[in-house]
């Protein structure tokens, strides 16, 4: 979440290696994402113009769903803006 999130700060284009290595990574660890992982991981993919795999799409929602109650106002933000 942080590596995507500060390419999309800094307004970075990664390489398409990387981007498949982050969510290939992201998919395997979806289960550890807090709720500013997920809006951070999404606001970054929309930000950077990327599309998630379908795969980590339906991990981040079901971890989103687990976690809701921790979202904040601004994760919520974030998450709903991507």
């Amino acid at each position: 979440a942080n590596t995507l999130w500060a390419f999309a700060t800094l307004e970075l284009q990664p390489s398409e290696e990387l981007i498949a290595g982050m969510m290939k990574q992201a998919v395997a660890v979806q289960g550890d994402f807090n709720a500013q992982g997920i809006a951070n991981t999404l606001w970054a993919f929309a930000t950077l113009k990327l599309q998630p795999s379908e795969e980590l799409m339906v991990g981040m929602m079901k971890q989103a769903v687990a976690v809701q109650g921790d979202f904040n106002p601004q994760n919520i933000a974030n998450t709903l803006w991507a």
